[in-house]
């Protein structure tokens, strides 16, 4: 994901967990994963961030985290890339999807290489699910969140996903 100057950076924190949302234009642009020891203070924090917190510890604590309604930023995203976001919010928590189902339920049999591109590209990352997309043969490829592969695990292991064992070992 490419470098973005936020206006104002707001910081959430979990227990493992933290985001920190990038604020440009009265709208948030990208939100970022990071671990909780990452996290910067945070003072006087909007309500959406405190919406969103309260969100977090319920992801981290393994229930529906029902994510607040945020003001995000899609403009930059082109067709397919929305697209893209709106299929990774039909990948039920605890599941997975290669990148090859991917690109076909996009209509794009073959394009798992333009998903994983989507993916990459991805300005919210958790709140839509792309640590849900995995390799072909059940492989953990990249994550834009900090910690990259060791995030995605982390994520998936939260949501039920790997049930202690990963893809290979």
């Amino acid at each position: 994901m490419r470098k973005m100057q936020c206006e104002r950076t707001e910081w959430i924190r979990g227990d493992r967990l933290a985001l920190s949302l990038c604020w440009k234009g009265g709208r948030i642009a990208a939100v970022r994963v990071h671990w909780a020891d990452e996290a910067k203070p945070c003072a006087d924090p909007t309500p959406l961030a405190d919406a969103l917190g309260r969100a977090l510890a319920r992801y981290e604590a393994g229930d529906d985290p029902r994510w607040p309604d945020l003001p995000l930023d899609l403009e930059p995203l082109t067709h397919f890339q929305k697209s893209a976001l709106d299929e990774l919010r039909r990948i039920p928590s605890g599941s997975t999807r290669t990148y090859g189902e991917m690109a076909k339920r996009l209509g794009r049999p073959g394009g798992a290489q333009a998903v994983g591109r989507a993916m990459a590209a991805n300005p919210f990352p958790v709140l839509y699910p792309c640590h849900r997309v995995v390799g072909a043969d059940g492989s953990m490829t990249g994550f834009s969140g900090s910690g990259g592969v060791a995030m995605k695990e982390h994520l998936l292991r939260l949501e039920g996903a790997l049930r202690g064992r990963l893809p290979g070992k």
